[in-house]
């Protein structure tokens, strides 16, 4: 940690997943009177009152994992002397050297009238139990089993929110927003250079003509169809978007231009020859490959005009962009 973040006017700390405390700096040790050897490492459980703990499981973990933030939220810590000290908390989910942190900012909080109250009515609900020594036993074993539960509702939630973000509607292929962060992944500064890509774009030709004469059902259960058919073509490493509209995408990882070209071939055939194409519906490719120093965009825009080439000289072929 550099000296400035570990002096700088406000209280830092790094969490993994599993709660334990990754970095800690001199603000808010000194904050909460401990020494970095007795943090660091530690679960933060060491450094939450009891009712703290409980907002930190039923709150700040799932909200983070769901958004990968958090915003001005009311919070409490434990000093070592146990005094409970109020913070207002901002977090931020990132992943470094393949590993997810939670970088947490907070500022103690001076005039949090709203929030003492939450925390009187949990210290006299603290109080009540103690005073219940073995009924509290029971029912926080009782809670415990409840929040495992809801806890993993939660995260089921969360997965099929996720996927339903990066999946189309109609189609069942990823998405748009999906296939471009794919695509970026094999263009950031960690990635090998010499790794080989190839990315498709295919269009279904004349697809107005197509819902104009038939109807957008129609229409639709073609773009399904196609999107089932991309599906089948695609590997396990594939990704296999609906771009937009009648326009769909693959991003072929490992795959250089004559694998590409084939595959392109293959997928145009099948569209041509499909049992359910009592339409006549064909399909225009555009083919590009990564060479060195190619960006994201400019492997896109090569994609882009062999497709349009595609079209311009008779559809239903394919282009590869130079």
């Amino acid at each position: 940690m550099d000296r400035q973040l570990d002096c700088a006017p406000f209280g830092y700390f790094t969490l993994d997943d599993a709660g334990m405390i990754f970095e800690v700096n001199q603000t808010l040790l000194s904050l909460l009177g401990y020494q970095l050897h007795e943090v660091q490492g530690k679960h933060i459980n060491l450094i939450l009152p009891n009712a703290s703990r409980s907002f930190y499981q039923l709150y700040f973990f799932p909200m983070i994992r769901l958004q990968n933030k958090v915003e001005e939220m009311f919070f409490s810590f434990k000093s070592k002397d146990g005094q409970e000290i109020s913070v207002l908390l901002n977090a931020l989910r990132h992943e470094r050297d393949g590993k997810v942190f939670n970088d947490c900012a907070c500022l103690r909080m001076k005039n949090r009238i709203e929030y003492e109250e939450v925390i009187l009515a949990a210290k006299k609900e603290t109080e009540t139990r103690n005073l219940l020594k073995v009924k509290q036993i029971a029912e926080l074993e009782r809670l415990q089993i409840e929040l495992e539960s809801k806890q993993k509702k939660l995260l089921a939630v969360n997965e099929t929110l996720l996927e339903m973000a990066n999946t189309d509607g109609l189609t069942g292929l990823r998405n748009r927003h999906y296939l471009q962060d794919c695509l970026s992944s094999y263009f950031t500064p960690h990635t090998e250079q010499s790794l080989t890509l190839s990315f498709l774009l295919i269009d279904i030709d004349f697809f107005k003509k197509v819902n104009d004469t038939y109807g957008h059902l129609t229409g639709d259960s073609i773009l399904q169809k196609l999107g089932n058919l991309l599906r089948e073509e695609s590997r396990n490493e594939d990704v296999a978007a609906r771009y937009g509209g009648e326009e769909f995408a693959v991003v072929l990882p490992a795959t250089g231009k004559v694998e590409a070209l084939e595959i392109a071939e293959r997928i145009r055939c099948r569209v041509e020859n499909a049992d359910w194409n009592t339409y006549g519906v064909t399909v225009s490719i555009g083919v590009a490959t990564k060479m060195p120093g190619d960006t994201e965009n400019s492997l896109q825009s090569r994609a882009d005009w062999a497709l349009y080439n595609s079209k311009d000289n008779g559809r239903n072929r394919i282009t590869f962009g130079l």
